[in-house]
């Protein structure tokens, strides 16, 4: 029986999708809200950074990057499994 993998292309696509989908929902609205601004200000505070901005920079980058690196196995296994089906 042959193990049908998932393309590098579209696994390569995949990833970046998943990224881009994460940081798209994760990040603060334009005019931010004063709830949005007082959530950011009391995590920052909350680790000792005084820098908002540039943790809310650094806080997106780890959390899209996890998110993408899990959502990502998940889907090719799933993707696989789906391919190598007993018919």
């Amino acid at each position: 029986m042959i193990i049908r993998r998932v393309p590098t292309g579209f696994r390569i696509l995949l990833g970046v999708g998943i990224f881009l989908l994460t940081f798209l929902l994760a990040r603060p609205s334009s005019p931010v809200t004063a709830g949005e601004r007082e959530f950011w200000i009391k995590a920052a505070s909350f680790f000792g950074e005084h820098d908002v901005e540039g943790f809310v920079g650094i806080s997106l980058l780890l959390g899209c990057t996890s998110v993408t690196i899990i959502g990502y196995q998940i889907t090719v296994r799933l993707i696989e499994r789906k391919l190598n089906k007993s018919k």
